[in-house]
């Protein structure tokens, strides 16, 4: 199982260096949102946690989501499928491409804000690294699931944008939390994206958030997709 992992891990790899579009959202878009986006606010230490959860959302939801849907639709599923890859070695082999590439976007998006923005590199780099990963493995795992419920490569768009929307809103990009109003708080505590934002305060700014409810929120979210993942997932191509 674990040479057939490294096998597919290895090949999807190439596929994405190869691939500009892929290349420019899971890179391009946060490291120019890292560069630009604090240029328009005076106090830029606390928009990069908005975009560190933000690229981790662009990353692990919509590339998966999209590789999935695209892979399906032209029948490589169903090919690769055919072979002696088992499935859990797809699936392996391509989270494994986001959890690597995750932590070049993240390398990419502390460097710039500390080079451009002079923002403090993080008080606490492995609770960074850790929750980022946790984070990126949540998305990941809805981002699979959800392609399960996507009929065709052109309701991709239309089906993650809801994702997106949540994620910038609830990570801080848009307004820090504490603007929301009471019930937008209530909904987040349920929700991993206001809880992935807090680990990320905590390990830039230290400080002290009782963290392990939102642990418990991350893990749930994680557990739920990968059942949803595997009772939505679909081989077949779709028509519609």
């Amino acid at each position: 199982m674990t040479a057939y992992t490294i096998a597919h891990f290895r090949l999807t790899q190439r596929l994405f260096w190869r691939t500009p579009v892929s290349i420019w959202v899971a890179l391009g878009f946060p490291v120019l949102f890292a560069w630009l986006l604090p240029l328009a606010v005076p106090e830029p230490d606390r928009l990069i946690v908005g975009i560190v959860v933000t690229g981790a959302g662009l990353l692990g939801f919509a590339t998966l989501l999209e590789s999935f849907v695209v892979k399906r639709q032209l029948l490589i599923l169903k090919r690769l499928r055919g072979t002696e890859l088992p499935d859990l070695a797809i699936f392996g082999g391509e989270i494994l491409t986001v959890v690597s590439i995750g932590l070049v976007q993240l390398v990419a998006i502390v460097g710039v804000a500390n080079a451009v923005h002079g923002v403090a590199l993080p008080a606490d780099p492995l609770l960074l690294a850790v929750t980022v990963l946790l984070a990126l493995a949540v998305f990941a795992a809805m981002g699979v699931a959800v392609s399960g419920r996507v009929p065709s490569t052109g309701s991709i768009i239309a089906v993650s944008l809801p994702f997106h929307l949540l994620n910038m809103g609830l990570s801080g990009l848009v307004l820090p939390l504490s603007d929301f109003p009471e019930w937008a708080g209530i909904v987040a505590a349920f929700l991993p994206f206001g809880w992935a934002a807090e680990g990320i305060t905590m390990a830039y700014f230290g400080g002290f958030v009782l963290m392990w409810p939102g642990w418990l929120v991350l893990v749930a979210w994680l557990v739920l997709s990968l059942l949803a993942a595997r009772r939505w997932f679909k081989w077949e191509p779709q028509r519609g």
